[in-house]
């Protein structure tokens, strides 16, 4: 059975050790600091938030999503959403907020295919900003000495994407800076949209949390939690094979981890894994992610597309040098700025200090496998 997991949340015994970060966010829960995590796609931070709070065992927690969210309505009903889900066990709690939000007539449906719970609310309904103020009201009303409760916003920047954002976040600022005993906890991986709410002055979140910042794992610890994994499933993998894998993957625990597992799905048992079996393993996650290179592709204009492969080629930095535009054939340096600025908004790439990233390596090595 494969050992690696990514592109999910992952907690207990798939989660590699992170024992500072861990003990930092779990003493901010149990003082009520409302915190905000910060880090790049792939990094870890749902899975460090998670497995902190699955560690804390009293706490429940209220876990919104707020990628790709488009107005308040859809963020109000995802807050009732993840509040229903929760308390479903709590019968008398379950009945006020059914009776709560019983305008918005939630209903339970299951799966047929899956067998797992939804549910969902009348799209005729809308909410308002307003709305949100009775929705975190609720949030006080579950909270007891016995069974805490830890909110959780996941991809909070994407609050900024609202045509109503700044009244939104001056409602939820104006609730959740009184309800001081429930600790409420912000993600997000674009680090220029997060210090827009929480260090920007004219921000209703100025200074309302406390950073913690998720950077790559140690290297050394992370590489033997790899080989441990390889070890235990009756494979090995050799220093200069860990080596490029982390070089490859960027030293994103969620790429490497895809990669590792990769390798693993291209070996034997007993089988010792050295860099000539990467590019098996490479190939392998072209074959299932070409689909969507190819969808990014089709989203993008002629120009984009220059400088996203001048970037796979040439590397992220000084863009709009000479030497860069020449190699590219893009005459001028604004619209490559503004070609870069729409690829970010797509978040294909990313922007940290003064380099471009790709923000997937395996598209980037995409871009160079097909000559493109």
């Amino acid at each position: 059975m494969d050992p690696f997991k990514f592109g999910q949340v992952v907690s207990g015994n798939d989660f590699c050790p992170r024992p500072d970060l861990t003990k930092s966010v779990m003493n901010y829960i149990k003082q009520g600091q409302n915190i905000y995590v910060q880090g790049e796609r792939r990094i870890g931070k749902t899975s460090l938030i998670y497995e902190t709070c699955r560690r804390l065992k009293k706490y429940r927690t209220v876990y919104i999503d707020l990628f790709g969210v488009k107005s308040s309505d859809i963020l109000a009903k995802r807050i009732v959403k993840a509040i229903i889900s929760m308390e479903q066990k709590e019968s008398g709690l379950f009945s006020k907020i059914f009776k709560t939000f019983s305008h918005l007539r939630p209903s339970f449906t299951v799966d047929p295919i899956t067998g797992l719970p939804s549910i969902s609310l009348d799209a005729a309904v809308k909410m308002t900003p307003d709305d949100i103020e009775t929705v975190l009201d609720l949030i006080t009303e579950i909270q007891t000495s016995q069974k805490p409760v830890v909110v959780v916003f996941d991809e909070f920047q994407d609050i900024l994407k609202l045509k109503d954002a700044p009244e939104t976040l001056a409602i939820m600022r104006s609730k959740i800076q009184f309800q001081s005993n429930i600790p409420y906890i912000f993600a997000g991986s674009l680090r220029n949209k997060m210090d827009e709410i929480f260090i920007g002055p004219e921000s209703p979140f100025f200074k309302s949390a406390v950073l913690v910042a998720v950077g790559p794992l140690a290297e050394t610890s992370f590489k033997n939690y790899i080989v441990k994994r390889f070890n235990d499933g009756g494979r090995s993998i050799n220093a200069d094979a860990l080596n490029r894998v982390f070089e490859l993957a960027g030293n994103i625990s969620g790429d490497i981890q895809q990669l590792c597992s990769a390798l693993w799905s291209t070996s034997d048992t007993g089988e010792t894994i050295e860099q000539n079996n990467i590019a098996k393993a490479v190939e392998l996650i072209f074959a299932r992610e070409a689909k969507v290179y190819e969808a990014d592709i089709n989203t993008i204009s002629d120009q984009q597309f220059r400088c996203l492969t001048g970037i796979a080629r040439h590397g992220g930095k000084a863009l709009t040098s000479s030497r860069f535009l020449m190699n590219i054939g893009i005459p001028s340096s604004a619209s490559v700025l503004k070609a870069l600025e729409r690829l970010i908004q797509l978040r294909i790439i990313l922007k940290r200090g003064d380099e471009y990233k790709f923000t997937n390596p395996f598209f980037r090595a995409w871009l160079l496998y097909k000559n493109f």
